[in-house]
């Protein structure tokens, strides 16, 4: 089967997640990472687990968050400083203009650096009841974010789950600005395009100097976990956990990574150096689905127009023995065989070696 060149028929919606890190003592890893696992309701199967984050809404595109930084006493150029503007910045975070300066407009905000970021932070408050926020005398825009306690924060974890525009109204109550500085860009993901009702998702990493308190909101969050990247991996090949790839991929770069500090550093920096958007492709081998990302030979271009399982006549072996530049990964029900022998985009992490981390583990 050739791939298809037709009118793409797929529908993603756009979204975005916090990896949110916590420092710890005592760890082979001096860090845990958040994540959780989803109610059976909204579950793709029993154990998916996931970080928090949930779909961008109208409420987050909202002009009235740009009135209120400004009221606040937010400097324009703070905002400013979380566009990035370069050539090759993937559609989810230029929708609109492409390459120019995407602010604001008259009607809602336009850049996506700046509403996915709220996206983001309102979603972890609805899940998990995290408020990452600062007050007036804490705007140093700082790389480590700054959790909040409240009162009734039940009560208003129920009022933003059931009404997204809920999240301004309880900023203005606590006289606070949602933490935008300290999620950090780190990657985009879509689902490949043969799933018809896919998700795209810019992932944010963010930074705590000790791990804050947690209320999960039942009708989503069946279990909250904080562990490390290692732990997770070892987990979800019990079987005791379930991972989509952009998960697994990205504990596997997490992996690596044994010490806060350093990550914290890698993360505000590499941030700036953008992010390329992984749409994996899909390949039939015989009796194998191997899926390609970007950089590997096998990745064609414009993918999002290719919506059909391309065949080859081979194994899994053969497919792998006619590539040079390999960045690709087998996918059933667990991911496996992650391989990338290029240097990843971006300036960013290389993910372990899974066929060897899994057999250790």
């Amino acid at each position: 089967m050739s791939p298809s060149t037709k009118e793409v028929t797929t529908k993603w919606r756009t979204s975005a997640s916090v990896i949110l890190i916590s420092k710890e003592a005592n760890k082979h890893q001096d860090y845990n990472l958040l994540m959780l696992k989803r109610s059976d309701p909204t579950a793709i199967v029993t154990n998916q687990t996931v970080f928090p984050g949930g779909l961008l809404d109208k409420a987050d595109e909202d002009v009235s968050w740009l009135q209120y930084f400004e009221e606040f006493g937010v400097p324009q150029e703070a905002l400013r400083r979380l566009v990035l503007i370069r050539d090759d910045r993937p559609a989810i975070l230029a929708p609109h203009t492409g390459c120019y300066d995407r602010f604001f407009k008259r009607s809602h905000i336009w850049s996506r650096e700046i509403t996915l970021r709220l996206t983001a932070l309102r979603e972890c408050f609805e899940e998990v009841g995290i408020l990452l926020c600062r007050s007036k005398n804490e705007l140093d825009f700082g790389n480590v974010a700054l959790p909040k306690e409240l009162p009734d924060r039940e009560a208003w974890q129920r009022r933003v789950h059931n009404k997204p525009s809920e999240f301004l109204n309880l900023c203005l109550e606590l006289k606070v600005v949602p933490d935008l500085w300290a999620l950090h860009e780190w990657s985009a993901w879509a689902s490949p395009p043969i799933v018809r009702k896919g998700y795209e998702t810019v992932f944010f990493i963010a930074f705590v100097d000790t791990r804050p308190s947690l209320l999960d909101e039942p009708s989503e969050v069946k279990e909250s976990l904080w562990l490390t990247p290692m732990e997770f991996l070892r987990l979800n090949k019990l079987g005791d956990l379930w991972f989509l790839p952009p998960q697994f991929y990205e504990l596997s770069r997490l992996a690596g990574v044994g010490v806060y500090e350093s990550l914290l550093g890698f993360a505000t920096k590499r941030s700036r150096m953008g992010t390329t958007m992984f749409m994996p492709l899909v390949y039939a081998c015989e009796g194998s689905m191997v899926y390609v990302l970007p950089g590997d030979d096998y990745y064609l271009p414009e993918p999002q127009h290719v919506d059909e399982i391309i065949s080859f006549p081979g194994s899994v072996d053969e497919f792998g023995a006619r590539s040079k530049h390999l960045h690709r990964y087998t996918f059933g029900a667990l991911v496996q065989n992650l391989e990338i022998n290029i240097p990843p985009p971006n300036g960013h992490l290389r993910p372990q070696r899974v066929v060897n981390e899994r057999q250790k583990l």
